[in-house]
């Protein structure tokens, strides 16, 4: 008989601004997704006013070493980036996002937060290529959610550094 061997957990407390933050990493480590908390409930973490990276425009060749990254959760949110590179200017709601890249939620949010990760530690700014906003939604069960946009000059250079992939 074959002896499956079963992961162990263990309950380490976390102060509650880092959690997505663990969660990401854990997916980072695993490669994989962790399930989080909904995201109605979490601000995209990492990018408060405040902070001591600047705002740096994304250029065609900062989108085309985002492109080559070999992390799961990087291209995870590259696939968000084309969605919205498709619509500029258009918010298009995080459920929709999910739903169009048939990924559970708690997934999305999950690469989402590696994402900030990495656009930090690599990148070395606090702003991603895209902007988001909450607002009220019309999904069943949800109060308010988050809105993602891209502007129509980031996603043409998005595009652009997309052909010449």
């Amino acid at each position: 008989m074959a002896h499956e061997t079963q992961t162990q957990f263990v309950s380490v407390p976390v102060p509650s601004q880092y959690v997505t933050q663990v969660y990401a990493y854990l997916a980072e480590l695993t490669g994989a997704t962790v399930a989080t908390p909904p995201v109605s409930t979490v601000p995209p973490i990492g990018l408060q006013d405040g902070d001591p990276l600047p705002v740096v425009e994304w250029t065609v060749d900062d989108f085309r070493r985002l492109m080559i990254e070999p992390l799961s959760s990087v291209q995870a949110v590259t696939r968000v980036l084309d969605l919205l590179a498709k619509e500029p200017d258009t918010r298009v709601s995080y459920t929709s996002l999910a739903r169009h890249l048939d990924m559970e939620k708690k997934s999305l949010q999950g690469n989402l937060a590696a994402f900030t990760r990495a656009v930090r530690k690599h990148y070395m700014r606090r702003n991603w290529p895209m902007t988001w906003t909450e607002a009220p939604s019309s999904e069943p069960g949800l109060k308010s959610e988050f809105f993602y946009t891209m502007s129509a000059p980031v996603a043409e250079r998005w595009l652009r550094a997309r052909i010449q992939d």
